[in-house]
């Protein structure tokens, strides 16, 4: 269905769903329960994900002014076609102008449709 799709184009790993009567009976709430049993072994014998190792902070050089002055390509939600533009930032997320795609948290939420930083794509520059 349409939101199954969604939450799939936003990264999520979805379940097999289980279809039930509206007034199930005893062996159809059994069904369910084993079903919800299955899941939650699915789930506790999925790998963790690996934490992040913090990185070493970089030493100001001369490239470094240079990025400063490019903050980098403009994204655009691959969803809603909501653009994120580096110049402008985000305030309602405290992303401050000047900032980098690379360097917007990872937490980050497309303001139009609340999905992640992976539904994202460089957005080309335009010919002139």
């Amino acid at each position: 269905d349409r939101l199954s799709t969604r939450l799939q184009d936003a990264g999520f790993e979805m379940s097999l769903s289980l279809k039930a009567k509206w007034r199930p009976d005893i062996d159809a709430l059994e069904v369910c329960r084993q079903h919800g049993r299955d899941i939650a072994r699915q789930w506790a014998l999925a790998p963790l994900p690996q934490a992040a190792e913090p990185t070493a902070q970089q030493e100001t050089c001369a490239c470094a002014a240079a990025t400063a002055a490019d903050p980098g390509p403009r994204m655009q939600c691959s969803v809603c076609q909501w653009i994120y533009d580096p110049e402008l930032g985000e305030p309602l997320q405290d992303v401050a102008p000047g900032t980098p795609w690379s360097d917007v948290p990872d937490n980050f939420l497309c303001p139009e449709c609340s999905l992640g930083k992976d539904v994202f794509d460089e957005l080309g520059t335009e010919a002139k």
